[in-house]
């Protein structure tokens, strides 16, 4: 039988509205009553009522997460941080994942709107359909992307400074001594993947190195087994690169598999650094990698959702996650690069 607010004022000898007040933290209760209530909950068993509270109070306390599923681990630690935001605040975090792109979004927010959620994050997923956010919109269901971004779609967004990031790790490469510098990384298909090509190749112009078509591959998907493939082919180029800059750990773990067969050392023959360091770190050895500065990510997303919560009308706003090279001392200068002075080699 379920246990009803009557059944815990009769155990506790109190009456069903002072039941109440304990158990919506509203009102005053005298300590002794608030302990017998307390007691007489936990010997029970109650379990309150979620959706008739929702009805009665027209809020559902629930936020809902749609997550991209992927191999590297980010999601999860954005998720996780949200998670604890939302709980700061009193909301509870529905995550659903999506595996099909395109097709597992347009149910997931079915199903977040029909369980009533304030309000929907969506995380590291470039294929929400446009119908997903006309739903939402005529449900009253704000929404705000993390990582990457729908500006364009009217929605608050906190992307990563890709650019930046990609930019900066391949000028320390530079500053090392290397002038062949591969890059692998996934194929041009939304902003993310262009923000990082357009940073390895300014890094480059702005070194005054040539770019070297031959050295860039850009692969379907961020897996492991694309930048093993990608690898065997800048290793069986003539002159192979001295360095490779990966647009994701799980790329350069392809990378680093394709060396091993091949018993090239990192650092000592072959310079190997990740992106987004979710992985970087458990290589052996543990390679450079460009961290994302996930601290407070959480907090920055319930701020614009609330924001939007509270003022539906507002200008959609922008924010960036930073980015943090992780430097362990792995991009080391090579012998046989090439210098920018007439191709000799250094000493």
């Amino acid at each position: 039988m379920s246990v009803t607010m009557e059944g815990i004022a009769k155990a506790a000898g109190v009456s069903v509205a002072t039941v109440g007040r304990v158990l919506h933290n509203s009102g005053y209760v005298s300590a002794q009553a608030r302990a017998r209530v307390e007691q007489a909950v936990r010997a029970l068993g109650y379990i309150p009522n979620q959706n008739a509270r929702a009805l009665k109070s027209r809020r559902s306390g629930l936020i809902g997460n749609l997550v991209m599923q992927n191999l590297n681990g980010l999601s999860y630690r954005i998720t996780n941080s949200v998670l604890r935001a939302a709980e700061r605040r009193g909301y509870q975090l529905v995550t659903m994942q999506s595996a099909e792109l395109g097709k597992d979004e347009f149910r997931a927010v079915q199903s977040f709107i029909s369980l009533g959620v304030e309000g929907l994050v969506i995380t590291s997923d470039p294929l929400v359909p446009e119908t997903c956010f006309a739903m939402l919109k005529q449900a009253g269901i704000p929404a705000v992307a993390v990582e990457r971004g729908y500006l364009e779609q009217g929605i608050d967004s906190l992307t990563v400074a890709d650019f930046a990031g990609v930019y900066d790790a391949v000028l320390r490469i530079v500053q090392k001594g290397h002038r062949r510098i591969a890059l692998v990384a996934s194929a041009v298909e939304h902003s993310v993947e262009k923000e990082r090509l357009e940073g390895y190749r300014a890094a480059l112009r702005d070194s005054g190195l040539p770019e070297d078509p031959a050295l860039m591959e850009l692969v379907p998907d961020y897996t492991a087994a694309f930048g093993q493939r990608a690898a065997a082919r800048l290793f069986s180029l003539a002159d192979p690169p001295t360095a490779v800059f990966c647009g994701a750990d799980t790329l350069a773990a392809g990378v680093l598999q394709l060396l091993m067969k091949q018993r090239l050392r990192v650092p000592e023959d072959v310079s190997v650094v990740g992106y987004d360091d979710v992985l970087s770190r458990l290589f052996a050895p543990p390679i450079d990698s460009v961290a994302l500065a996930l601290e407070g990510t959480g907090e920055q997303v319930m701020e614009l959702l609330l924001r939007r919560m509270q003022q539906p009308d507002a200008p959609v706003m922008q924010k960036n996650i930073g980015t943090l090279y992780q430097d362990r001392g792995t991009v080391l200068m090579k012998h046989r690069d090439h210098s920018l002075e007439g191709g000799k080699q250094h000493e």
